[in-house]
């Protein structure tokens, strides 16, 4: 069986990065898997490159650096669907839609009208089709779990949402998660420890690094955050929406309204002196501090809440280090608590998730021996 992709933000650093590792691990030879991928469909904000018979890797590697060539200009994500449905495919072979893109409403319409009206899988890195979107299209994007594969919207692709995912069909009710499931925010808070970092500085790098959303003050504002929370919940059969999360941002609100990223950037070191009293403080208590998300579903209406907090450093959340993320999960099963740590952001580990979940879309999946 053959898996077609159509990776989709294929010139941002996810989709580039995703891209490389297709190629340069093997996953197009049939030599060393039997199930090899074909990238059969590129895009980018405004151009498509689309062959049923394949992309090479330099034909690949040239439109991700933004070279279209022969590429296609297109206005609407659902032109990519009638490029799809002109190809000829082989009964061996199946084609999954790759979403790294960051958008909203147009993606969210798109993974519907993939999901109900063509054969086709959607694999998402893209958390807003199943965050932004009502709860009831929630259910309709991700009721068959063999087209559907979201886990990278959550720490990078972790086993979180599969763990809950998984709860919610064995009835294990989810009772309680507490951690840091923002390895961007996770970053900046443990990069603050050491003397002399200051704020603008360790977001600028972990900006540099990748670590971030394409504009940071989608990590800042707490937002992107609340997100992975609504996305968690709704994975254990909580019918939540993003209005339902009290969200306190990483910084003031009135420097979250800078469009630019350079300028805004570079008004953080406004916030320099503020957060290492901030930090200074948290040490002198024996505490750190770090963005910690909670969800309460012990009750009838769900607590969801997400704020930076002062947290002992001995504790598991105060150990954390880099952009690592920590998330521990308190169910009827587990009620000491399952933990799920790993790196949240970066983008190595969120092509090779992406990958991953390509693994479980294979319909008829086959191991070399």
């Amino acid at each position: 069986m053959i898996q077609d992709v159509y990776i989709i933000g294929a010139t941002g650093k996810v989709g580039r990065e995703l891209v490389r590792q297709i190629f340069e691990k093997g996953d197009t030879d049939p030599n060393i898997h039997a199930n090899p991928t074909r990238v059969v469909g590129l895009a980018s904000s405004t151009h498509t490159l689309y062959s049923p018979q394949g992309i090479s890797q330099g034909q690949a590697y040239a439109f991700t650096n933004r070279s279209y060539g022969s590429a296609q200009r297109y206005y609407h994500p659902d032109e990519h669907l009638e490029r799809a449905r002109s190809g000829l495919r082989g009964e061996e072979s199946t084609l999954v839609f790759i979403d790294a893109t960051a958008l909203g409403e147009p993606m969210i319409q798109f993974h519907l009208r993939v999901i109900e009206e063509t054969p086709h899988g959607i694999v998402t890195a893209n958390k807003n089709p199943v965050a932004l979107s009502d709860y009831d299209t929630f259910q309709r994007l991700t009721q068959d779990s063999r087209r559907y594969g979201y886990r990278c919207s959550v720490m990078a692709g972790a086993e979180a949402v599969t763990f809950v995912r998984d709860g919610r069909d064995l009835n294990d009710p989810l009772y309680v998660v507490e951690g840091c499931f923002s390895g961007t925010n996770g970053y900046i808070t443990s990069g603050l420890e050491d003397d002399g970092r200051t704020l603008s500085s360790v977001v600028k790098e972990a900006y540099d690094k990748g670590y971030t959303e394409p504009h940071p003050r989608d990590d800042l504002n707490g937002l992107d955050v609340a997100r992975k929370l609504v996305v968690i919940a709704r994975s254990a059969g909580l019918p939540v929406a993003l209005k339902d999360v009290v969200v306190t941002p990483l910084i003031p609100e009135e420097y979250l309204l800078e469009d630019d990223v350079g300028r805004f950037l570079g008004n953080l070191a406004k916030l320099d002196e503020g957060f290492r009293e901030r930090m200074v403080n948290a040490r002198s208590n024996g505490s750190v501090l770090r963005y910690v998300t909670r969800i309460d579903a012990r009750s009838e209406n769900p607590i969801l809440e997400v704020s930076l907090q002062e947290v002992p450093r001995d504790s598991p959340l105060g150990g954390l280090e880099g952009a690592m993320n920590k998330i521990v999960l308190t169910t009827e099963a587990y009620p000491k608590g399952y933990v799920v740590e790993a790196p949240g952001a970066g983008l190595e580990v969120t092509a090779l998730n992406i990958r991953r979940d390509l693994l479980d879309l294979l319909p008829e999946r086959r191991n070399e021996i």
